[in-house]
C-alpha cells in the first residue's frame, strides 16, 4: 500500500469512514472550482483528489492534518468552489470539504460579533442574523454556495464594500489549524475580536492565503442592526464617459456612509442579457447604465437620494419609457447566481468529469484615475479578440458576455469585473495556447494602467503564476511569501498547488 492510501485509511479510522469518500464520482465532483485553470488542460485527471474528507470539528481537522503531515500528502481546503483560483484540487491530494462544520458557535448582540464554523453557508448565516433583527455586511453574490471559511481564505468581495469593506475588514478573529497540527486563534494583535497592540496582526497572513498556510476552522465577524431604509435607483447614459463619471462621483468617500453600492453596465452586456430573457430591443443610443443602493436612517436616505439624483443629472443621466423595468438588473443577478451556483453539477461532470461551456470571470483592480482610459482601450481589445484577426482559433470558442462591470473595491480603485464564455469541449491545444497569449496581453494592459490582475477571484494561469506574481509583488515580495510558506508549512502539504 502506498503512502497516500495508508494516509486515507488512517484518516478513516481517525474521523470515521462515513466522513471520507474515495469513490470516483465524489472525487470527480471535487476536482475543479468555478475557475478556469481546468479549461487550460485537456486531461482533467490532474485535478482528481485521492479522497474527499468532511470534518465536523476542529479536532477532526487536526487529525486530518496530522495524518497528512505524517505521510506528506497534500491537503486542499475547498469551500463552495465559487472562487476562480486556488480551490481546484491536485491529483493524489486530499480535498477537505468543510460543509459539515456548519454550527453557529455564539453571538454577541451588544458587541455585534458572531462566531461561526468555517462550513456555515452564507445563506444560513444571513438568515440566522435576519431572524434576530440584524443585517450582514458579509454579503457576496454567491450566498447559496459560499462558506464562511472560504470567505477569509480568498479575502472575499462584498456587495456593500463601499460602506463596509471586504471580508478582511469585517473578520475580527479566526481559528486556524497549522501544518504541524497546532490550533491557533489569530486576530488584530491579541487574537480577540478587537484590535490590539499586544502582538502582530498575524490574522492578515491567513486572509487571502487560499489554504496555503493553514486551514481556517472558525471565524468571528461583525454584523449590524437591521437597516431601516433602502432606496434603489438606476440611470442611463448615452456615452461611456458620462456614465463612468457619474459612477466615480458616487464613489466619493463623503457619500460612502449612505451609498453602499454603485455599479456600471455597458450595453455590450445589456443587449445580450435583455434579449435572451425577453423580446425587448435595447436602444442603440443608451451605452451605459449606472445603478446605486442607498441605505441608512430614513432622513439620511432621503437626503442622499436627492444628492445622487443631482450627480446623475449633472452627468447627463436619465431614464425613459423605452427602457425595461428597473428590476431587470436584479433578475440578471439572480440568473447569474443560479448558473454559477449549479456549476458543480454541470452536464457530464458527475459521470466522467466532462463540462460544457465555462464562464471565465476576470476581475482586475483598476485605479479610478485610470478607469475611463482603461475601459476604452479594453473595449478595443475585446472587439479585436472577437474579430479573430490575431487569434482566429480562440475567437471561435471564446466570446464576450460582459466587457466589464465596474464596481467598488478598495477606496480609490474599481473592481473591473468582466465575463467571457469559453466552449470548453472545443477548447483544443491551439485555443489554449492562444488564450495564454491573450491573457498575457490582457495583463500588460492592466499593468499599463497601474492596476492589479486580481481584485477578488485571483485567476492567473498556473504556468504564468510565478512570473506574474513577481511582476506585481517584485522579486523581494515574492521571496517573502516563500519564506513565510516555508516557515509555516515546511513539508508543503497545505494547498501545494499554489506556487510559493
Amino acid at each position: 500500500m502506498d503512502a497516500t492510501k495508508e494516509c486515507i485509511q488512517e484518516i478513516k479510522k481517525a474521523i470515521g469512514e462515513e466522513n471520507v469518500s474515495d469513490d470516483k464520482p465524489s472525487r470527480i465532483v471535487h476536482r475543479v472550482c468555478h475557475g478556469i485553470e481546468s479549461l487550460l488542460h485537456e486531461d482533467l485527471d490532474i485535478f482528481t483528489p485521492a479522497a474527499v474528507v468532511r470534518p465536523k470539528t476542529t479536532e477532526d481537522v487536526v487529525k486530518i492534518v496530522n495524518c497528512a503531515s505524517k505521510y506528506e500528502v497534500g491537503l486542499v481546503p475547498q469551500g463552495g468552489r465559487t472562487c476562480t483560483y486556488g480551490a481546484e484540487c491536485i491529483n493524489g491530494a486530499i480535498a477537505i470539504n468543510a460543509v459539515r462544520m456548519d454550527k453557529i458557535v455564539s453571538i454577541d448582540e451588544v458587541a455585534y460579533n458572531i462566531t461561526a464554523q468555517a462550513g456555515v453557508r452564507l445563506t444560513d448565516y444571513i438568515n440566522f442574523l435576519n431572524e434576530r433583527g440584524f443585517d450582514t455586511v458579509e454579503l457576496p453574490t454567491m450566498i447559496k454556495s459560499s462558506l464562511m471559511g472560504s470567505r477569509a481564505a480568498i479575502s472575499g468581495y462584498n456587495k456593500w464594500e463601499t460602506r463596509w469593506g471586504g471580508s478582511k475588514d469585517n473578520i475580527k478573529s479566526m481559528e486556524v489549524v497549522l501544518a504541524n497540527g497546532d490550533v491557533v486563534r489569530v486576530g488584530h494583535g491579541s487574537g480577540g475580536p478587537s484590535k490590539s497592540v499586544v502582538g502582530l496582526d498575524t490574522m492578515g497572513l491567513f486572509i487571502g492565503s487560499r489554504g496555503s498556510l493553514g486551514i481556517i476552522t472558525e471565524m468571528t465577524t461583525r454584523f449590524i442592526p437591521k437597516v431601516p431604509a433602502y432606496h434603489y435607483g438606476i440611470r442611463a447614459f448615452t456615452n461611456l464617459e458620462d456614465g463612468l463619471n457619474a459612477y466615480l462621483e458616487l464613489r466619493n468617500p463623503l457619500h460612502a456612509s449612505a451609498v453602499w453600492r454603485a455599479k456600471a453596465y455597458h450595453k455590450w452586456m445589456l443587449k445580450q442579457a435583455v434579449t435572451t430573457s425577453s423580446d425587448f430591443v435595447w436602444p442603440e443610443d443608451v451605452e451605459m447604465l449606472v445603478d446605486y443602493h442607498i441605505l441608512g436612517d430614513p432622513e439620511v436616505v432621503d437626503a442622499m437620494t436627492r444628492r445622487v439624483e443631482e450627480i446623475c443629472e449633472k452627468c447627463n443621466g436619465f431614464w425613459r419609457d423605452d427602457l425595461p423595468p428597473t428590476e431587470f438588473v436584479g433578475q440578471m443577478h439572480n440568473t447569474m447566481e443560479k448558473f454559477m451556483g449549479m456549476g458543480a453539477l454541470q452536464s457530464e461532470r458527475l459521470v466522467s468529469g466532462g463540462m460544457g461551456n465555462r464562464i471565465v470571470p476576470l476581475d482586475a483592480n483598476i485605479p479610478n484615475s485610470h478607469l475611463i482610459d482603461f475601459y476604452k482601450e479594453y473595449l478595443d481589445f475585446l472587439k479585436e479578440t472577437e474579430a479573430g484577426t490575431t487569434r482566429p482559433n480562440l475567437a471561435k470558442h471564446y466570446h464576450v458576455l460582459s466587457p466589464g462591470e465596474p464596481l467598488p473595491t478598495e477606496q480609490g480603485g474599481t473592481k473591473f469585473w468582466a465575463l467571457m464564455l469559453a466552449d470548453s469541449k472545443n477548447f483544443d491545444k491551439q485555443s489554449i495556447e492562444e488564450f495564454k497569449g491573450w491573457f498575457r496581453e490582457y495583463a500588460e494592459l492592466i499593468w499599463k494602467h497601474e492596476g492589479s490582475l486580481t481584485a477578488t477571484h485571483g485567476f492567473i494561469p498556473k504556468d504564468m503564476e510565478v512570473e506574474f506574481t513577481k511582476r506585481e509583488l517584485g522579486e523581494t515580495g515574492y521571496n517573502l511569501l516563500k519564506t513565510i510558506k516555508k516557515a509555516l508549512d515546511p513539508k508543503n502539504i497545505m494547498n501545494p498547488g499554489l506556487r510559493f
